[in-house]
């Protein structure tokens, strides 16, 4: 075989790596619910001073799990601490309100959700660990519980539109880690083993106490 034959072999072998790296990667990323789409949340009233590709969290839930579903209470978080948060009209209080986080209780958030129990969430391995638990308890004739109807957690992150956290360098500003589970407060108290449940409550229940905040105050008043 010629110099430039093996040349012209190893670039091709070269190439079919990079191309399986590549695929590879994407399909870790995948696998843990994150992408690189430029999808945004859908805000809930348009800011006339913050843009949407500002937003580095988005909470929402949405009632309702056999029965048709019902938009619950969102909030959304923006880089400078700016929040919203949208009730819908059968709620007390309902309407869009604002206000600011502090720096600090930024910052103390931002480490709370970059969290590699957050950021490497996987529903699939944790639905794994509690099919698990089941199987073990229905061996000891243990009550399998199981529940129909319950609230759905969505939580979306933009790791890169902030400070940087552990798992990703600054890039791509429309990289997000998107969270969904279907009774999250049950599925807590029922698998009380399952850390990363145990964990996503704790920071489920954090963006409620910021939605209650006593300093909101109401949009276009």
């Amino acid at each position: 075989m010629s110099v430039l034959s093996k040349n012209k072999c190893c670039r091709c072998i070269v190439f079919l790596i990079g191309v399986f790296l590549i695929f590879y990667t994407i399909q870790g990323i995948t696998s843990q619910g994150i992408s690189t789409s430029a999808e945004l949340p859908p805000l809930s009233v348009a800011s006339d001073t913050h843009q949407q590709d500002t937003v580095i969290v988005y909470y929402r839930e949405t009632l309702g799990g056999t029965r048709e579903a019902l938009e619950g209470a969102s909030l959304t978080i923006f880089s400078d601490g700016y929040i919203q948060v949208h009730r819908p009209p059968y709620m007390k209080q309902a309407g869009s309100y604002k206000a600011y986080l502090e720096p600090n209780a930024l910052d103390n958030l931002w480490h709370m959700l970059t969290d590699r129990k957050i950021l490497e969430f996987d529903s699939t391995l944790v639905r794994n660990k509690i099919q698990e638990i089941k199987q073990q308890q229905r061996a000891l004739l243990a009550p399998v519980e199981s529940i129909s109807d319950a609230p759905s957690t969505l939580i979306e992150i933009y790791p890169n539109r902030y400070k940087s956290s552990e798992m990703f360098e600054p890039g791509d500003s429309n990289t997000k880690k998107n969270i969904s589970w279907r009774g999250l407060k049950w599925t807590a108290e029922h698998f009380s083993s399952v850390e990363e449940i145990q964990y996503l409550i704790s920071v489920q229940q954090q963006l409620q106490v910021i939605m209650q905040r006593a300093d909101l105050k109401k949009l276009n008043e």
